[in-house]
């Protein structure tokens, strides 16, 4: 398994922050790392809900997964899944 510190570029940031980063992801246990994980993938999912209301304010709750799936998978592969081919 290669080293993810030598392939993530983090750029904008400095090398001792990037240090410290990289310290703490790895004295993260596996349950800490999959608990930010999700979290994080929570706060993206509500977001994208929020916009795809925005977006679309008389759209069901249908309409909604539908037009999330559109964005996640492309336009083909939602319109197969929920049936509106």
């Amino acid at each position: 398994m290669s080293d993810t510190r030598t392939r993530v570029n983090l750029s904008d940031t400095s090398p001792k922050a990037s240090k410290v980063y990289f310290e703490r992801l790895a004295a993260m246990s596996p349950s800490e790392r999959v608990r930010i994980g999700v979290t994080l993938w929570e706060a993206g999912n509500s977001l994208q809900r929020a916009a795809i209301r925005r977006k679309y304010p008389d759209a069901d709750e249908a309409e909604i997964c539908c037009q999330i799936a559109v964005t996640r998978f492309g336009e083909k592969l939602a319109r197969v899944a929920y049936r509106k081919a």
